[in-house]
């Protein structure tokens, strides 16, 4: 894009510099000024033109020409200044709006360079050059629709502008995913003058979505397993005689799943994407009480309308537990695996664009969960429910392949039995950072650094009685409050496109006015992950 935007900047510098503005001269140093420029001695231009507008302050083409002069050697800040200038000292250079309005536009200076654009489009300035312009800065607002228009109308006003329009055209079409209509733009822009440097540049961006419409496969499959060490398996308390009984929490696990990814190619705003996740859980410890498997399947419709965009999330998991309903099991059961969870979730998310390396997420959906097998002790202790849960998310791309995510949630679970009944509130943050030189990482693979770490506050609603192991008797009722707090750390290789060798080492604490909830447990896992 940096080449495509040297081009640009180059296709746009044709200011007429033999139109009368430039016969207005009026002084030595500024005749000498312009003369430097056109012979390309920029830097003497530059000291001639300032010692010409320190001698006559006023001189809107003195400026003008300095501005230029400024431009040309990228010297941005400097430029701006003087443009500024010359549409602003009597007479104005109009010629000066479209260069102000290009240097604007080049320093992301978005809200002045559309005042500027306004006012030309008013008063009738080279209108091809300023339609041009109007369609970059949409296009750089994302804002692809009426940026091809802009573009559009540029071409049709001065035919010298077809080949650049046209790859411009095919640009928006790239941001849109409308891949077909890229190519035919950009075949429109090379056969326009298909020696020319643009033409060049369009020939690889055509190469770009030949490849992306050749290879796109709609279908992805992601297999992984995970070895580890957990050293608190059945969440035994932190004290001693809450845990009075419960043995053995420590053992190895592996854990396993394999996902298929669904994303058509769809030419256009609209959005789809479905996936479904097997997954399996197994302890060399309570394998009989705490090995589970689970099967997800989520799907998300949505509408890309530019700078943002609008999903309606709808997803369904299903827990398999091994476990013994009975409240005391007889020592020779041998619990298989049994319908333990429903979990239903549906609800909208709107993604925002707020520039190239910032993403906001708001969602806001429905939860419900259904339990089956439940170890019944009484209505109170009924755990199904629903409810309604939201998340505001930031996500800040901050380098290539590195990325931070801060994310705040809140959710209240109503269940049939009032023990269960919460509200919660939840923060999470995220980092991913590339440790190795990008060369190295071309030749060895990427290799990254991975933390995480939240807090999450839960207060129930209703009081609730326990028995009181160091009382010797039923505690006074309380209204329970957990704070789980957990973090992580770990290595992710990405040996080869297709594989990564991942490990981590994960801590879990869990504080509870109940004391039977307060527990901490850490967890040593590593394993493969392949994506095809």
């Amino acid at each position: 894009m940096k080449k495509s935007a040297l081009i640009i900047g180059i296709f746009l510098l044709s200011i007429v510099l033999t139109s009368p503005a430039f016969c207005q001269a009026g002084n030595p140093l500024l005749e000498e000024g312009i003369k430097q420029y056109q012979a390309e001695d920029l830097e003497e231009a530059i000291e001639t033109l300032k010692k010409a507008r320190a001698a006559d302050p006023t001189s809107s083409m003195a400026a003008f020409v300095l501005g230029m002069a400024y431009k040309r050697t990228n010297d941005l800040p400097d430029a701006e200044k003087n443009l500024r200038d010359a549409v602003s000292l009597t007479p104005k250079i109009k010629e000066a709006y479209v260069e102000l309005i290009d240097v604007l536009y080049q320093e992301n200076k978005l809200d002045d360079a559309k005042q500027y654009l306004a006012t030309a489009e008013s008063e009738n300035i080279i209108p091809a050059k300023i339609a041009f312009l109007k369609g970059l800065i949409l296009l750089k607002e994302n804002k692809t629709a009426d940026a091809v228009t802009s573009f559009e109308r540029s071409k049709h006003l001065d035919k010298s502008f077809a080949q650049a329009a046209d790859f411009q055209i095919g640009m928006a079409y790239m941001k849109e995913g409308k891949l077909s209509k890229a190519k035919e733009s950009l075949n429109l822009s090379i056969t326009q003058n298909p020696v020319s440097d643009l033409a060049g540049f369009a020939r690889q961006y055509q190469d770009v979505v030949d490849s992306a419409i050749k290879t796109h496969r709609p279908l992805h499959v992601t297999l992984s397993a995970f070895g580890g060490y957990d050293t608190n398996i059945i969440s035994k308390p932190k004290d001693d005689a809450y845990g009075a009984g419960l043995n053995n929490e420590k053992g190895t696990t592996l854990n396993s799943s394999a996902r298929l990814d669904f994303t058509p190619r769809i030419e256009g705003p609209w959005l789809f994407n479905a996936s479904y996740t097997a997954a399996s859980f197994v302890n060399s410890e309570h394998t009989h009480t705490h090995d589970s498997l689970a099967n997800s399947i989520s799907v998300a419709p949505g509408y890309n309308f530019g700078r943002w965009a609008v999903n309606f999330n709808a997803g369904y998991t299903n827990f398999l537990l091994r476990t013994d309903e009975d409240l005391f099991p007889s020592p020779d059961s041998n619990a298989g695996y049994k319908k333990y969870l429903d979990f239903y979730s549906i609800g909208p998310s709107v993604r925002f664009l707020v520039n190239e390396s910032n993403i906001v997420e708001l969602y806001v959906g429905y939860d419900k969960k259904d339990y089956d097998h439940q170890k019944y002790t009484g209505q109170n202790n009924i755990r199904d429910c629903e409810g309604p849960r939201a998340y505001l998310s930031w996500i800040w791309l901050f380098a290539p392949n590195g990325f931070f995510n801060l994310r705040a949630e809140i959710n209240q679970d109503n269940a049939d039995g009032i023990w269960w009944s919460n509200r919660g509130y939840k923060v999470t943050g995220n980092i991913s950072v590339p440790i190795l030189p990008q060369a190295i990482s071309e030749k060895v693979g990427l290799l990254s650094l991975q933390l995480t770490g939240g807090v999450y506050i839960q207060d129930y609603l209703y009081d609730q009685t326990y028995w009181d192991a160091n009382a010797g008797a039923m505690s006074p009722p309380t209204q329970r409050k957990d704070v789980t707090y957990n973090g992580s750390v770990g290595l992710n290789w990405a040996f080869w496109k297709y594989g990564s060798f991942i490990c981590q080492f994960s801590a879990t604490g869990v504080d509870s006015n109940v004391p039977y909830n307060s527990y901490n447990r850490y967890i040593t896992m590593a394993g493969l992950e392949f994506r095809y």
